[in-house]
C-alpha cells in the first residue's frame, strides 16, 4: 500500500515540470516587447562598422570593391521611429576626416538642428557607396522596424521549424507584409512588400537573426530587382546588450550581370550617457521607409 502511495505521488508531480509550448502569439508578443527594449538601449550605443562592397557589372570576371569604416548610430526619433546613421571616416584605407564621434556629439546635445545635421552626415556618406542600386535600407536595424508593436499588425506570421541561428531551440519564424502601403517604398513611389523571416529566443523574444526579401519591379528601362539582407546579433563583450554583429546584403538586377553583394561587421562598441533620442517638433518624424531604387 505504501508503494502504491509513493508511485502515485510520482505520477501526479509529473505535469508539474513538464513546461508548456508556447504559442506563436505569445511567442510574438515577447518579440514585440524586446524589440521595443532593444531599440531604447541600442540608441544609447555608438560602433564601428567595418562595410565592404563588391559590384559586379557585366562580364567582368573581377568586381569593383569598396571597404568603408564608419561610425554607426541609431538615433530614435519617437517610440516607434528610428534610423541608423553612419559617418565614413576611411575608404578603402584612405582617410577621409578624423574620427571624432561627431554623430554622438549631435544627439547628445538635443538640438533643433541636430537631425538636419546628421542627415547631411549620413547623405555625405551615402555617396561612398557602390553599384547600380540606390538603397537607404541597409543599415543593420531595419528588419526590426517591421517586429515594433506599432507595426507588427501589418504582417502575417507563421511557425517554420526550430534550432535557428546554431541555437538549440530557438524559433524560425516567417513573415510576410499585407497591409499598404508598405513601409519600404521603391521608385515613383512604389510599394515593396516585404518578406523573410527572423530567428527568435521563445522564451525572452530575443532576436538571433533577421533576415528579409523584397522584389522592386521592372519601370521603364529600370530592370527588375531581387534584394535580400540578413543581420546576425550577439553579445558585446563590454556591454550588458545583445548589438548587431554581421549584416550581409544581395542586390540582383535581373536579366543583367549586374549585382552587388555587401558584408558589414560591427566592433568596438561604445555607451553613452544620453537616450539618443531626438523629436524634430518642426515636421513629421521620419520613418525607415528606405527605397531601394536600382540606378
Amino acid at each position: 500500500m505504501l508503494a502504491a502511495l509513493v508511485l502515485a505521488t510520482a505520477t501526479l508531480a509529473l505535469p508539474s515540470i513538464v513546461s508548456a509550448q508556447p504559442t506563436l502569439d505569445l511567442v510574438l508578443s515577447r518579440t514585440t516587447a524586446y524589440v521595443k527594449r532593444f531599440v531604447e538601449q541600442l540608441s544609447t550605443v555608438v560602433m564601428e562598422e567595418d562595410y565592404r562592397q563588391s559590384f559586379f557589372s557585366g562580364g567582368r570576371s573581377n568586381p569593383t570593391r569598396l571597404r568603408l569604416v564608419s561610425e554607426f548610430l541609431l538615433l530614435r526619433l519617437d517610440d516607434a521611429a528610428w534610423v541608423g546613421f553612419r559617418e565614413v571616416y576611411e575608404v578603402n584605407g584612405r582617410r577621409v576626416r578624423d574620427r571624432q564621434d561627431r554623430l554622438v556629439s549631435l544627439f547628445a546635445g538635443n538640438t533643433a538642428q541636430a537631425l538636419e545635421q546628421a542627415r547631411r552626415i549620413s547623405e555625405e556618406s551615402a555617396r561612398y557607396n557602390i553599384g547600380s542600386t540606390s538603397r537607404t535600407m541597409n543599415v543593420p536595424t531595419y528588419a526590426l522596424y517591421f517586429l515594433h508593436p506599432a507595426n507588427i499588425t501589418r504582417f502575417e506570421f507563421e511557425a517554420d521549424g526550430e534550432n535557428c541561428a546554431d541555437q538549440r531551440g530557438a524559433w524560425r519564424i516567417r513573415f510576410e507584409e499585407v497591409t499598404f502601403p508598405t513601409l519600404t517604398r521603391g521608385l515613383q513611389g512604389i510599394d515593396l512588400p516585404a518578406d523573410g523571416h527572423i530567428c527568435v529566443d521563445p522564451a525572452t523574444g530575443r532576436i538571433l537573426k533577421t533576415a528579409l526579401a523584397l522584389h522592386h519591379p521592372g519601370l521603364g528601362t529600370r530592370p527588375a530587382t531581387e534584394v535580400s539582407a540578413t543581420v546576425r546579433f550577439g553579445a558585446a563583450s563590454d556591454l550588458e546588450l545583445w548589438v548587431p554583429v554581421e549584416m550581409r546584403e544581395s542586390y540582383w538586377e535581373a536579366g543583367s550581370r549586374r549585382r552587388t553583394n555587401s558584408t558589414a561587421t560591427y566592433r568596438d562598441f561604445r555607451q553613452f550617457q544620453t537616450g539618443g533620442r531626438l523629436v524634430d517638433v518642426q515636421e513629421n518624424p521620419e520613418t525607415p521607409a528606405a527605397q531601394t531604387n536600382p540606378q
